[in-house]
């Protein structure tokens, strides 16, 4: 059994190191929040288009059940909702670890 240690790479020389770039990991994070907050608005207008059609279609054939089927397009909406938390919680995540300077 061989045991392997991952070492950070320190070297600002290397172009392949990423560990000393602190923007990098704020826009990826920013990056992140904006996919799930994008991502989830997403998903959610397209469960509320699908559940307009299929609302319509049960108004036409099934005239008594309509209220039964807005529960998807509440459930569409959440799906948004939940996206808009997520996308909170993960701003307060993102942090600069190392400041700039004056330059």
């Amino acid at each position: 059994m061989s045991t392997t240690q991952v070492l950070s790479c320190q070297d600002i020389n290397n172009p392949f190191c990423y560990n000393n770039d602190p923007v990098a990991y704020t826009f990826f994070g920013w990056m992140g929040v904006a996919a799930a907050l994008v991502f989830a608005n997403f998903g959610a207008a397209y469960g509320t288009a699908k559940s307009g059609i299929g609302i319509g279609s049960m108004s036409v054939t099934r005239p008594n059940l309509v209220y039964k089927s807005l529960i998807s397009v509440v459930m569409a909406g959440i799906l948004g909702i939940y996206g808009l938390i997520v996308s909170v919680i993960l701003v307060g995540k993102v942090t600069m670890q190392q400041p700039y300077g004056p330059y």
